[in-house]
């Protein structure tokens, strides 16, 4: 690096701390214990304990290693979870694993944000080589797209699968269609995205095109190009099994690990329990919401694919669209949508940004004097990301400040005061308590609870013998829904005649005695006789 692209670098590195040290008090707040973190984010609240105990001591180092890489938590891959408890291990050797909220900051600030921000290095370094202005300008509009900031507010494996995506690319890029060490080394990385969230699987048409190029571009013999693909198939399966150890150690385990992977895959092109719309429709508002409607992405996708023609840096590009096309079909057409599913691709293509950045104000200049198609398309674009940057920072600044009081607005936390209330008449003793994931119950003594993702039925009731009930009204006005579609319909409609009634407040067994617009409180027939009844 030269001295100007090391004073860039230097710059992007303190923009990044910057915005790092701003995430800290938003992901530090609400945080208390694991029912918090549950009642806010399921996703997070759910791995957390296998997490935990992960790190939990141990009497020898054999034994510290078999927890280590005994996660157990199959939706996501070792790489995250392995990442996540190396960044605890300080806080575990000091014995503060109790300390919930502190360990959720440093989850959400070391094992999510500090990866995406690398990523977006990787992915700025790549288009302008850190060599201009334009280095800083293309992270800045990175950093501010709101899907990545809605991103950066959790524990999630986003992140770091990002990161190992970008890597990917980078590394095929340096190897420039020679199919040497780098290209093992995109493989390997390729593998390691697989396992930590499966989007390294949706490289697929990368790679195809890649060793096209080699054959059309390069004139290799199909012979190599077939030995290299069938090589790079190696490294990815043996980058894909040795980063998740349990696979060759344990058979049990993998037998569940595979399992899941179906069953999540399934979850992700049926539905969970009901059948979710797929679509550009039902994606559209999240789209508007997350990255700015439909058509600065069409902007962004249009100057890739100039940039992949007749930009400068035609590989890239033309890897960034290859990379772009299976994962966006797949997310709009073949599942349900989520903001972050788009991320890994939606990142690269607009870092393209940096194709329609001037060199300097004398070339902005000329592209005004020419008036040619190319310079028209070009200011419309800058006109369109200038724009779409200001209405950036009110979503995002707007985002900040709920996720901040998140903890004052949030409707569970008090209903968690509601509950005391409502059950005051009942005496200290055991319990079995049922409550929706959304509800915020740390432990009570004596209580035994329970919880579950699936739907609820009169049998899931009884077989459990629950002598209180904690439900949201929310969760019963989505089952309820004319336009839901179960994928099981018998089961579905068992779950519907379950939420019809508690709706009415008329649960077989139970008795209603408390209601909000948050959650209803059912207790046991029994228990109402004794010590609610007048």
């Amino acid at each position: 690096m030269d001295a100007a692209q090391k004073r860039i670098g230097l710059i992007l590195l303190l923009i990044a701390a910057a915005y790092f040290a701003a995430f800290w008090a938003p992901n530090a707040v609400a945080s208390e214990d694991i029912a918090m973190v549950t009642a806010f984010e399921p996703d997070e609240g759910k791995p957390l304990p296998f997490l935990l105990d992960m790190l939990r001591p141990a009497d020898s180092l054999g034994e510290g290693l078999r927890n280590f890489i005994s996660y157990g938590y199959f939706f996501y891959g070792f790489p995250f979870f392995a990442l996540s408890a190396l960044t605890l291990l300080p806080q575990a050797l000091a014995g503060d694993l109790g300390d919930i909220g502190q360990v959720m900051l440093t989850l959400r600030q070391f094992a999510n944000l500090l990866p995406m921000l690398a990523a977006m290095l990787v992915l700025v370094w790549l288009q302008t080589g850190f060599r201009s202005y334009k280095a800083i300008v293309v992270f800045l509009w990175l950093l501010a797209i709101p899907a990545v900031v809605a991103n950066n507010l959790w524990w999630h494996p986003d992140g770091l699968a990002i990161l190992l995506a970008m890597l990917a690319l980078w590394a095929l890029v340096q190897d420039d269609l020679r199919l040497g060490a780098w290209f093992y080394a995109a493989a390997a990385l390729v593998g390691l995205a697989a396992q930590t969230k499966g989007i390294g699987f949706y490289f697929f048409l990368a790679i195809c095109w890649y060793l096209w190029l080699g054959l059309r571009q390069r004139g290799l013999p199909l012979r190599r190009l077939a030995l290299a693909a069938t090589s790079f198939l190696a490294a990815m399966a043996a980058a894909y099994f040795l980063s998740n150890p349990i696979l060759l150690t344990y058979p049990p385990a993998r037998a569940q690990f595979f399992n899941i992977m179906q069953t999540q895959s399934a979850l992700l092109t049926e539905g969970y329990e009901v059948v979710y719309q797929t679509g550009l429709g039902a994606a559209a508002p999240i789209v508007g919401e997350y990255y700015g409607g439909w058509l600065l992405p069409l902007a962004m996708l249009g100057l890739t694919l100039w940039g992949a023609a007749r930009g400068p840096r035609r590989l890239l590009q033309q890897l960034i669209l290859a990379w772009f096309i299976p994962i966006t079909v797949f997310v709009f057409f073949f599942s349900h949508f989520k903001y972050q599913y788009w991320l890994p691709v939606i990142l690269p293509l607009y870092s393209s940004l940096a194709l329609a950045l001037p060199d300097s104000l004398e070339e902005l200049r000329a592209w005004w004097r020419e008036r040619s198609p190319r310079a028209l398309a070009l200011s419309i674009v800058l006109v369109l990301v200038i724009g779409q940057f200001g209405i950036y920072l009110v979503n995002n600044l707007e985002r900040y400040q709920t996720q901040l009081q998140r903890a004052e607005t949030n409707p569970a936390l008090a209903f968690y005061d509601d509950i005391q209330a409502a059950l005051a008449p009942l005496p200290g003793g055991d319990y079995r308590v049922y409550h929706d994931v959304g509800v915020y119950l740390p432990p009570q003594p004596g209580w035994t609870t329970e919880t579950r993702f699936e739907v609820l039925t009169y049998d899931y009731i009884q077989s459990g013998d629950f002598d209180i009930l904690l439900l949201t009204q929310q969760r019963i006005l989505d089952y309820l829904n004319p336009d839901a579609e179960g994928i099981d319909p018998a089961e579905f409609a068992a779950a519907q005649a379950f939420y019809r009634d508690a709706d009415a407040g008329e649960l077989d067994g139970y008795v209603l005695v408390y209601r909000d617009p948050f959650g209803l409180i059912f207790v046991g027939e029994s228990l109402y006789a004794a010590y609610f009844a007048e």
